[in-house]
């Protein structure tokens, strides 16, 4: 009967001790969060959404932008103004650029604006890992 209780006793103290330590790891977790853009008429919302997130967020949550489709133009020469990644930029959040979005586009990597990451393996396969990495996923 003592061992019954031993055991008992241990045992709860194990799940005590588990749990506390989830709670703690729990607690310690930065902040990640992935914007996916892809329509260039949601730059505006875009930039509104890190700059929020910013404000809201723990200062060392990490912001991070998957950019395909059509959206591409915007973050490289073709386009007239960088003005918007600038916002994003200031707000350190990294912008990251699909390769198979820029190549359907015709745009070179080169015409990439500066301060920008370009996704060899593309913008849905970051998505993915992102997100196995325990990134929320927003779309503005």
């Amino acid at each position: 009967m003592k061992y019954l209780n031993f055991v008992s006793k241990a045992i709860a103290s194990l799940l005590i001790i588990s749990a506390i330590s989830c709670n703690l790891a729990y607690a310690k977790q930065t902040d990640k969060v992935v914007l996916h853009i892809n329509n260039p008429l949601k730059m505006t919302m875009l930039v509104n959404n890190v700059k929020n997130l910013r404000k809201m967020l723990d200062k060392d949550a990490i912001i991070t932008i998957v950019v395909n489709g059509p959206a591409v133009a915007r973050f490289s020469t073709t386009f007239s103004s960088r003005k918007q990644l600038d916002e994003i930029l200031q707000q350190n959040a990294a912008v990251n650029i699909c390769s198979f979005a820029l190549k359907n586009k015709k745009i070179s990597k080169e015409q990439l604006f500066k301060g920008v990451n370009y996704l060899e393996d593309g913008g849905v396969f970051k998505l993915v890992e992102l997100q196995q990495q325990g990134f929320a996923y927003l779309k503005p």
